[in-house]
């Protein structure tokens, strides 16, 4: 029987009877589908009643039992579920993504930033998928629009080299640090934004989830199923290749070796190590 407090406040018309037998039916198509994910009967009731709380016009008897089973997995964070994830239904996004031709690693970083999304805090969007259709339909949209939401996007790197300038020291009393400052901060950005695209993609995205998507080491761990110290070295590399991919782009830039050059160098080395630490070290 269905506990008093899931029954209380379930929209006219649904019975606890309804979501208990629905509920059973759900667990035993899960079961039967996925059989490593392991989910109790009270766990997939309660992730029921809250989907007929948020779509109270819902058929109970039109419910896609066995996807919304694997639903109810990732929501909960089940670890047999996100690999059950990983291995059938990122191929399906994987799908979606190519026939959008997207460039260079932009698929992988949309399949990144969806799963951030779909699987990551509180608010995970997982939670959304209402059953009425065939999960893996569902994940195809939902990368396709992330795709093109990133794509109109483009500039979305530029806000890196801004966050970072923004962290520069500004209050510095050297006329000569005021000086190189205000001159080759055109410069710096451009190397910032150069350099960021040049990381391989997993670096990139480390450094954007971290920095633009405010995400913890904790959670970049959980998101990559890695230790957190294997995340912090991997965070802790992505921003020494940063400062030196930076470093190589401002002396193609500013042109052949000089003593002048050298001091600029040493500053903006300074700075944008000190910089990167800062919003890292913020996080």
């Amino acid at each position: 029987m269905l506990r008093d407090d899931l029954a209380k406040g379930l929209p006219a018309g649904v019975s606890g009877e309804q979501v208990e037998a629905a509920a059973a039916r759900i667990a035993a198509a899960g079961r039967a589908a996925w059989p490593t994910v392991t989910l109790t009967d009270e766990l997939v009731t309660e992730r029921l009643v809250a989907r007929v709380h948020d779509d109270p016009e819902v058929s109970l008897d039109e419910l896609r039992d066995a996807d919304l089973f694997l639903a109810f997995g990732l929501a909960a964070g089940n670890t047999a579920a996100i690999r059950a994830f990983e291995d059938h239904l990122v191929p399906q996004i994987d799908v979606a993504l190519r026939r959008l031709r997207l460039g260079g690693g932009t698929a992988d970083e949309v399949k990144q930033a969806l799963r951030v999304e779909l699987l990551t805090g509180p608010e995970a969007k997982i939670a959304d998928y209402a059953g009425r259709g065939d999960l893996a339909a569902w994940l195809r949209i939902s990368a396709t629009r992330k795709a093109l939401k990133l794509v109109r996007r483009a500039d979305r790197e530029e806000s890196l080299d801004e966050i970072l300038l923004d962290h520069w020291p500004a209050n510095t009393l050297d006329p000569g640090r005021k000086h190189m400052r205000t001159t080759y901060t055109d410069q710096l950005k451009k190397a910032i934004r150069e350099a960021f695209a040049a990381l391989e993609v997993r670096q990139r995205n480390l450094l954007r989830q971290h920095i633009l998507d405010e995400l913890t080491i904790d959670d970049l761990a959980r998101l990559y199923r890695v230790h957190r110290a294997t995340c912090a070295r991997w965070l802790a590399d992505a921003r020494a290749d940063l400062g030196k991919q930076t470093r190589k782009r401002l002396i193609a830039t500013l042109g052949t070796h000089s003593e002048e050059l050298e001091s600029v160098l040493r500053f903006l080395d300074s700075d944008i190590e000190l910089s990167i630490s800062r919003i890292l070290q913020s996080k």
